[in-house]
């Protein structure tokens, strides 16, 4: 048999006995792939986040999920073997999620969300807070730029507490107060700001303008009697009244203010003056926020005669213990004291009012001779004079 013929039957013995060779597949578990180790984030800016990991053995790439409060979102997906991803567009000074995820053909696998807190946008306070110029009702602050800002508000101090003034754009570093009041001193600062971030620079003073006065001129003091004297001046600009002073020449006294008046008066009678004496006297102008004084101007009161004593002093018995008495009164005199005879020493039985010339003393003796007397005097007992003693039988 040939070679040819031994081949052929081989072959054809195979074909004779062939059956259909089906694989029967091994049945094992298919392996995942890990998930990302180390998730680490870093805040790069107010907006920016960096995410690192360690990178997973057999992974095909890797997903960057963030947490936007209500649903996660992808935000990228990356090629194997990459460990860092930054993250952008996030807002300032929030908390801010992030997972990785790693993935390959069949599987994929999530890191723990971590958090991180982006900071809020940088600023600077405003610098070189000062005031360059102030009238009676006004004050004008100026500032230098702050940098990060997007506004500044003014602030001003109400006795107890800052209150908000004003806010004004990041193109403007200058603002006027208004309605203050002449003469005042207030209190100001300005605060940077932005979405998410202030500065504050320290309080300035400003001080307003006061009203503007005149001094009143030419001060007259004009003696009228023993216990008046007249003044008279120019009359003030920017004057809301006046004020008068009065000297009594004694280095220990001070001067007493007498009398305060209204606006444009120009006159004033100072009264109750004792006679014969020198006083001096001033006048002040004065407004909300000002004064001014006038030059001293002095008289002497005319001198008086001497206080007079009470006259025709009568007695009259009223009942068998009683007496009525009745002086005329002398000029000048404030009071009056009633005294009686005790025997030994005058004892003193009453004290009346100028205008008062009647009293009725009581509770005398008996058949007894009963005397009186009446003494005037003027203020502080600066001078006493006694009428003429009556008597009377009981």
């Amino acid at each position: 048999m040939s070679l040819i013929d031994l081949n052929w039957k081989r072959g054809s013995h195979r074909s004779q006995n062939k059956r259909p060779n089906i694989e029967v597949l091994e049945s094992r578990e298919v392996m995942s792939v890990a998930a990302p180790t180390g998730l680490t984030l870093t805040a790069l800016s107010p907006t920016q986040v960096k995410l690192t990991w360690n990178d997973v053995v057999g992974e095909s790439g890797y997903r960057v999920f963030r947490w936007d409060g209500t649903k996660t979102i992808l935000l990228t997906q990356l090629a194997a073997n990459t460990k860092t991803f930054t993250a952008t567009g996030l807002q300032p000074n929030t908390t801010q999620w992030f997972t990785v995820e790693s993935f390959d053909l069949s599987t994929s696998a999530r890191a723990a969300w971590v958090s991180i807190n982006t900071p809020p946008n940088a600023i600077t306070a405003p610098t070189n807070l000062r005031v360059v110029a102030t009238t009676q009702t006004t004050a004008t602050l100026q500032w230098n730029f702050a940098n990060g800002a997007t506004g500044y508000r003014i602030y001003g101090w109400d006795g107890a507490r800052p209150v908000l003034i004003s806010t004004v754009s990041m193109s403007t570093n200058s603002f006027q107060l208004t309605g203050l009041e002449p003469g005042g001193t207030y209190y100001f600062y300005v605060q940077s700001f932005n979405a998410t971030n202030f500065a504050s620079i320290d309080w300035v003073t400003a001080v307003t303008s006061a009203t503007s006065i005149t001094a009143p001129t030419n001060l007259k003091a004009t003696t009228l009697s023993a216990s008046t004297i007249a003044l008279s001046w120019n009359d003030s600009v920017g004057e809301t009244g006046y004020r008068i002073f009065r000297w009594d020449g004694n280095s220990a006294n001070a001067p007493v203010m007498i009398a305060t008046l209204a606006a444009n008066v120009t006159g004033y009678q100072a009264t109750g003056l004792l006679p014969g004496k020198a006083y001096w006297f001033y006048v002040q102008a004065f407004n909300a926020t000002n004064s001014a004084n006038s030059t001293w101007a002095n008289a002497v009161t005319t001198a008086a005669a001497p206080l007079a004593a009470p006259t025709n002093l009568t007695a009259v018995v009223v009942d068998q213990n009683s007496v009525q008495l009745t002086w005329q009164e002398p000029a000048r005199a404030v009071g009056y004291r009633v005294f009686v005879w005790a025997g030994t020493y005058w004892s003193l039985a009453a004290t009346v009012p100028a205008g008062t010339h009647q009293v009725t003393v009581t509770n005398l003796g008996i058949f007894q001779t009963q005397w009186f007397m009446v003494q005037a005097y003027t203020a502080n007992f600066a001078e006493v004079s006694y009428s003429s003693a009556v008597s009377v039988n009981m």
